[in-house]
């Protein structure tokens, strides 16, 4: 049996926390591997939205507590103006990575649209028809990490086939080094045997 070369130098100290088991994918479990990241990236997205949901309702409801109950405590105000722009803040960061206003915790999509589709049942049963929840999931990944998963959302079959043409002890570096890279800059792959050198 051939010994699968440890990767554990300073340099993949950081990629080792970030993927699976990288010994795994070496050992030549390149659909298994590609699942098991695939699963992660949508746990991390789920993760990362439901922080921002979690953020966004902590700083509402305190700012909301503050305001109603600023008889009772003169620091009540305070807290409100403080968690108001904590609230304001976690708003602009969720704009910033999902590109989409939704000011209301746990409420995701156009704010404007929702609004509108909730006044009335048809509309609204068509906006929760509509909604895609992996759509909305990758918006909360960083941005190659929206590409990978778009990666192997698509083309998992593709990316076995390259990784399995690699000789091991290469197959991470080719697939971090190289097939995302390819990915995420052509948006495809040159066939398999074009890419046996990797």
């Amino acid at each position: 049996m051939e010994q699968i070369p440890m990767l554990g130098t300073k340099e993949t100290a950081l990629l080792r926390d970030d993927y699976p088991s990288i010994e795994y994918l070496e050992a030549g479990n390149a659909a298994s591997w590609l699942q098991e990241r695939q699963d992660q990236l949508l746990v991390r997205a789920r993760d990362e939205r439901n922080g921002m949901n979690l953020a966004k309702f902590i700083t509402l409801a305190t700012a909301l507590t503050g305001a109603v109950c600023y008889a009772t405590s003169p620091l009540a105000p305070i807290g409100a103006v403080v968690a108001g722009v904590g609230y304001l803040w976690s708003i602009v960061q969720d704009l910033n990575d999902t590109y989409q206003f939704a000011p209301i915790p746990f409420i995701r999509g156009g704010f404007f649209e929702f609004l509108s589709a909730m006044g009335d049942s048809v509309a609204r049963d068509e906006y929760f028809a509509n909604k895609n929840e992996l759509a909305d999931l990758m918006l909360h990944l960083e941005p190659m990490s929206k590409y990978e998963f778009a990666m192997l959302k698509q083309s998992s079959h593709v990316v076995c086939e390259y990784l399995s043409a690699v000789e091991p002890g290469k197959r991470f570096y080719a697939y971090v080094g190289y097939l995302i890279g390819l990915f995420s800059y052509v948006g495809s792959f040159p066939p398999v045997s074009n890419c046996l050198g990797i």
